[in-house]
This record gives structure tokens, sequence and C-alpha cells, in this order.
């Protein structure tokens, strides 16, 4: 604090930004760091193969998918190694969706449909649609994914062998994530670098730990292992589903990895920025701001601020060495970039970007989530309105 005596307000305040700016880009290079050292890629693992495949059944719970589930599921029946059903969970869809699915399963036996027209009170629509598939499945293992998932050749084959030999019994994949849309591919890179470097998912891996960890394009349970827990029943009003999923066996004595699907899981998250605003609603209103408005007002101002706290040093404040805390904020988001697109297979170019015009989006989504639900009196999803009051009672999981 000593260097802040004889400074004036104004130029008091500017090192102060500028200072944070740069813990901001040194935290995330920390936790882009041990993302590379702690999360191995799926497709580098050498396992053992089984002697014998134990069954596999794959729960998708699709909520008008008509454009992405049939190429989704294309990926998923020209795999090999594991004896496969295919649930697919036809929630309310109105676009064609269970067309398209009932006669891929006419076409292939291994494909099994079920419809729901209604939802039970008191249940989200995705952990309802995820409890009704699990009722089906009869596979050793299960995995809950999404319907606009692509699965390279051998993806399936490599994580059952990889989770047998290992022992384990939660594996979650963070898929390879591609975006057409420049602005959502900006704000995709600066929402994965920051969720890293907050959630430590590698951390999982450590029974001592009570991080837990979670994918909806990629959650692998042993069935003995889920049953041990108290079902998705537990999860019914928790937005977070996939992290609760991951809670739930590490609570009941399961062993959790968390590791990288380059090259062997593909997801387009979101096609245009509309669909990103409307996407990021329920992370940032249930996740981040726990459905608080002014935490979500603070989470906006903060987020704002780290994206430009770096290019604050180089205001004309008259301190002389704060340029040199600027150019080391800035030389660790170019080295955390460089290591996020290495590692995950994303664009260098938007990991450059994320700070400041992928913060920025952020924080605006942010802003605009929490006014938007705190006026409705709820959140949007999957064309259901929840109330927040509900919403807050069934809450499991915490960031």
């Amino acid at each position: 604090m000593g260097q802040l005596e004889g400074l004036t307000a104004a130029q008091a305040i500017v090192v102060v930004w500028a200072l944070l700016g740069a813990v901001h880009c040194l935290a995330l290079l920390s936790g882009a760091v041990a993302l590379r050292r702690r999360c191995p890629r799926l497709a580098d693992l050498r396992p053992r193969m089984p002697l014998a495949w134990p069954s596999l059944s794959v729960v998708i719970a699709a909520f008008d998918e008509a454009d992405t589930i049939e190429p989704a599921l294309e990926s998923l029946l020209a795999q090999d190694g594991p004896r496969l059903q295919i649930v697919v969970v036809d929630d309310r869809s109105s676009d064609g969706t269970g067309e398209i699915v009932d006669r891929l399963a006419a076409r292939d036996a291994r494909i099994s449909v079920v419809h729901i027209r209604e939802l039970p009170e008191g249940w989200l629509g995705k952990v309802h649609a995820l409890a009704r598939g699990l009722e089906r499945a009869t596979g050793t293992w299960v995995l809950f994914t999404d319907a606009d998932v692509r699965f390279a050749p051998g993806a399936l084959r490599q994580a059952i062998a990889y989770a047998e030999d290992e022992g384990i019994d939660h594996l979650v994949v963070h898929p390879e994530v591609v975006s057409r849309s420049f602005w959502v591919g900006v704000g995709v890179a600066a929402a994965t670098r920051t969720v890293f470097a907050l959630a430590k998912p590698w951390e999982t891996a450590d029974p001592g730990s009570k991080k837990a960890a979670g994918a909806g394009a990629f959650n692998l349970v042993r069935r003995a292992a889920f049953d041990r827990t108290p079902g998705f029943a537990w999860l019914k009003l928790e937005v977070a589903d996939d992290v609760g999923l991951g809670a739930m066996v590490k609570a009941a004595g399961g062993r959790s990895r968390f590791v990288l699907g380059r090259d062997v899981v593909e997801v387009e998250m979101y096609r245009t920025p509309s669909d990103a605003v409307r996407g990021f609603e329920k992370n940032a209103f249930a996740q981040a701001a726990r459905f608080s408005l002014w935490r979500g007002l603070l989470l906006a101002v903060i987020g704002a601020m780290s994206a430009l706290g770096a290019f604050a040093a180089f205001l004309p404040a008259g301190v002389s060495w704060l340029p040199l805390v600027g150019v080391i904020a800035l030389c660790a988001h170019v080295a955390t970039a460089r290591i996020v697109s290495r590692t995950t297979a994303s664009s260098l170019a938007y990991g450059l970007l994320a700070m400041p015009l992928g913060d920025l989006l952020l924080a605006c989504a942010t802003l605009r989530a929490t006014l938007v639900c705190v006026r409705r009196g709820g959140l949007a999803w999957r064309g259901t309105v929840y109330p927040t009051a509900m919403l807050r009672a069934g809450r499991r999981v915490n960031f």
C-alpha cells in the first residue's frame, strides 16, 4: 500500500484497477497451466482394452433438436467396442424431433425412444427427461450426453476402456467446442478459460477435495455407482445437473476423472449470438449470480472492470511503473490464450480476443440475464418458466 501514498484519488483508482487486471490475468494463466499439466486428452491415453466389453447405454434428452439430433445419432451408431443401447428422450419437442428419432429407431434396433408429453410439477424438464431415460437404460455404463454432440470413431471405446482400466466410476470429457460465429467464438473462449480457472475441474480426481465436475456433452457413469446415489430425484430442480451428477457420485464414494475431448468429442454450443445470449441466461442467473440481483450486478461490474484492467495500466496516470503492470498482464493473457488453444483445439484468435471483447460480452450477458430473470420472476429454460423461489430451494450445487 506504500506505493499508493502521495497519489491523487484518480491516480489511486487507476493503479488499483490496473493491479486487479494483472491479478485477473495471472489467475487465468495459473488455471491454464494447471489444465495443461493435470488434464490429459482422452485421445492420447493408452488404456488396456477389456477382454469383454461391458454394455453401454447412451441417454440423450432432446428438446427441439431437429437440426442436430440426426448427425449426433449417426455418429453414435458408427461407434464400435461396447455393446450399445441409445435411449433418446423426446422432451415435449414441437419441431419434428420426435418424428426424426422414431424414423431412426425403426431403422436401427439399438435406438429406443421415450416420448414425454407433460412435465410433472417440481421437476426441471431436462432432469426429468434424464431420469426417464435412465429408467429405460440397461447398460453396465450409462453415458448422459446432449443431442448436438458428435463423436469421432472409437470415442466410446476409448472412454470405456480408460474408465475400466483406471477403476473410474464417473468420467467427464470436456468437448472440443466449435463456433462458426465470430462473436460466439470470442464469448465461448472467454467463458471457457474463466470456468477452468474458477472451477478447477482437475481437482475432482482428489478424493479429499469437494470439487466435482460435469459436462452435458459427456457424463459417463458406472450404473452401480449411480445406484448408490440419491438419484435424479435429488437433482430434480438443479440447473447444473451435469455437475450435480458428478457431486452425487463422488459423495457416494465413486472415483471421478476429468479429461479433454479434443479430436474425440465435438459440439457447437451456439450457432448465433442470440442463441448464446439465451443459452447463457440459465448459467449466469442460476449458477453465477445464484438467483441474486445484487450478486449478478456485482459480477457484471467486476467482469467489465477485469476485462479492461490490463489496458488501464496504459492510461496517462503519471505513475512511471504502471505500464510494466500492463505489460505483465498482457503477456499473461497471451500465454493463457496459447495454452488453452493448444490444449483444447480452440481458436487462438478467439482466445486472444477474449480480453477485452469476450469478457465484456460475458459481463453484458450476465447483466442482461440477471435483470431479465429478476423482472420475469424466474428462469425460462426448454420452453418452461421456473419460479426463482422454487429453483433456489432445489439448488444442490454451489460454485
